[in-house]
């Protein structure tokens, strides 16, 4: 039994990767992009019957006019792409599989205008074109099935503990700081290919990013520390704004 799950596990570590879009990274991905298009549908239903939906019609024009805009440069008119505002004071947003886009109003004191709204909604829309959410749900199979071998192989209690600690940290939590500077690499390219001036993500992120300070809670945490995202997204503005300029003589991006 445990050579059994050994060998399903190298053979779909194997057969399961593939090359994200612009990065070149290689990821593991052991679901369909269709499964993944499934959960994000049923993840999207339940959104919209949990959540209160804004009637404001500035945040509702505003998301549909740039959120659109970059929907259409990013290469998935297969996704049926959505765009929602819900109304909390939570400053936050996604994009589920398939192109089900929902950000909190409480968000919008962040975005000063066209291009900065473009920073957040080209990052979550960089995590489902790049397909991070089938790629975290790959992580933890491995893992789910690394622990089975382990418990076939051992009893101990303690064992099982340190595994799950080390996997969560070792493997787990930096997977997630590479997918999220990933997105802002890969939505830096997509706001700048939509026409919206990939500077302005800077000043977004300088004010959204003071929240923690410490490069030690960022070890501990999910996301990159702010003065980490900001130094890589000055490393490939250089990138960005020759797709700018392209935009710009193809009159792409409104700045409100």
């Amino acid at each position: 039994m445990r050579n059994f799950l050994l060998c399903l596990v190298l053979c779909s570590f194997i057969a399961g990767c593939q090359s994200v879009p612009y990065s070149n990274r290689s990821q593991l991905s052991l679901i369909s992009e269709n499964e993944e298009t499934q959960m994000g549908r049923e993840a999207w239903s339940e959104a919209l019957n949990k959540e209160k939906i804004s009637n404001d019609p500035f945040m509702n024009n505003a998301i549909l006019r740039v959120g659109r805009a970059i929907a259409d440069i990013s290469g998935r008119p297969d996704f049926k792409w959505e765009f929602k505002v819900f109304s909390s004071n939570v400053a936050n947003a996604y994009c589920l599989p398939g192109g089900k886009v929902g950000i909190y109003s409480g968000l919008f004191q962040y975005t000063a205008n066209d291009a900065e709204l473009a920073t957040v909604i080209s990052h979550e829309i960089a995590h489902a074109i790049c397909r991070h959410g089938g790629e975290r749900v790959s992580q933890h199979t491995l893992q789910a099935a690394g622990a089975t071998l382990l418990g076939l192989a051992s009893n101990s209690e303690l064992v099982m503990a340190a595994y799950g600690l080390t996997t969560n940290f070792a493997g787990i939590l930096p997977f997630s700081r590479t997918h999220e500077l990933e997105a802002d690499y890969v939505g830096l390219l997509l706001m700048a290919k939509a026409g919206y001036d990939p500077t302005q993500s800077i000043k977004f992120w300088q004010k959204f990013g003071n929240v923690d300070n410490s490069k030690l809670m960022a070890y501990f945490s999910t996301h990159p520390h702010g003065s980490d995202r900001i130094n890589k997204l000055k490393e490939k503005m250089p990138e960005a704004l020759k797709f700018y300029q392209q935009s710009q003589q193809k009159g792409l991006g409104t700045v409100y």
